[in-house]
């Protein structure tokens, strides 16, 4: 297989979660995050239990570091609910700028939490990644959104399990660590929701369970491309939301591109990208960015 087919499969994937992201701010229109987030997982355990065994063994449910999984299930849980708010609170532009910060957090926390040698090159990038961020979020100007404080959050928590992933190493069963999470978030946000639940007609559960759909096979995908490519080459395609998020935000929302935003983007793609490069000639383990659902 082409080398470059990891690519291809990494721009269909995240083509899928934005056009997932749509779907979840339609349904946003009518529901609170935390019922969305419960409706799709319920959802998606079926299918990822059926789809991911084609692109990942499970030889056991049970998890080789439960105690890290159980960080992870809780991490997710947050970072999906955050997400998802984010998704409902501000345009896609900028919802994907701020969580292509990413990357630069998994550098920034790699230091402190796994004692990973950063050099200077890569603690530049970091610095002018975070300065993207305040591009985007133009903090003299204005006061950030709530939104942009649910994106950054969402940012933190894809770092942090990503740097999870990088301690347990290939030990771990990638299947499981993409479907405990969603039976955490079946039981947390299900419990949330008891409180707060409001019926939804058969569209509103075909979109619920579209959100599953296309979650489960672009994170399949992502788990396929990183097996047939080096990290290099997929890890960047998710920069292709921005222009997934630019039209189709303009498509279904009349958002508008403001541009700070796409200068603040530039500016943290451009040192993600850095950082991606720099790693993969340090050879430093590459672990699948997992959007929450």
């Amino acid at each position: 297989m082409n080398k470059y087919a990891g690519s291809l499969f990494g721009i269909i994937a995240f083509s899928l979660l934005a056009i997932h992201d749509v779907f979840v701010k339609l349904l946003s229109i009518h529901y609170l995050p935390f019922q969305i987030v419960f409706m799709a997982s319920l959802m998606a355990i079926p299918l990822a239990l059926v789809i991911l065994p084609f692109f990942s063994d499970i030889t056991s449910f049970k998890p080789v570091f439960p105690k890290l999984m159980i960080m992870r299930v809780i991490a997710m849980t947050l970072t999906s609910v955050s997400a998802f708010f984010a998704i409902s609170s501000i345009p896609l532009t900028e919802l994907y700028a701020l969580f292509f910060s990413a990357p630069i957090l998994i550098t920034a926390l790699s230091a402190p939490i796994l004692g990973e040698q950063v050099g200077w090159r890569r603690w530049l990038a970091v610095l002018i990644g975070f300065c993207g961020v305040l591009v985007v979020l133009q903090p003299t100007l204005s006061v950030p959104h709530l939104g942009h404080l649910g994106a950054l959050t969402a940012a933190f928590g894809i770092a942090f399990n990503s740097i999870l992933l990088r301690k347990v190493g290939d030990k771990e069963q990638v299947a499981l660590v993409l479907v405990y999470p969603l039976i955490g978030n079946v039981f947390i946000m299900g419990f949330i929701s008891v409180f707060m639940y409001k019926p939804m007609p058969i569209e509103h559960l075909g979109l619920s369970f579209l959100v599953a759909v296309f979650s489960v096979i672009a994170m399949s995908l992502i788990i396929f491309a990183y097996r047939i490519s080096k990290a290099v080459l997929v890890a960047p395609m998710q920069y292709s939301q921005i222009i997934w998020g630019s039209f189709l935000g303009w498509l279904f929302f009349a958002e508008k591109v403001e541009l700070h935003v796409l200068v603040g983007a530039t500016v943290i793609i451009g040192s993600g990208f850095f950082i991606v490069v720099r790693e993969a000639k340090k050879k430093i383990p590459a672990s699948i960015s997992q959007r929450p659902i």
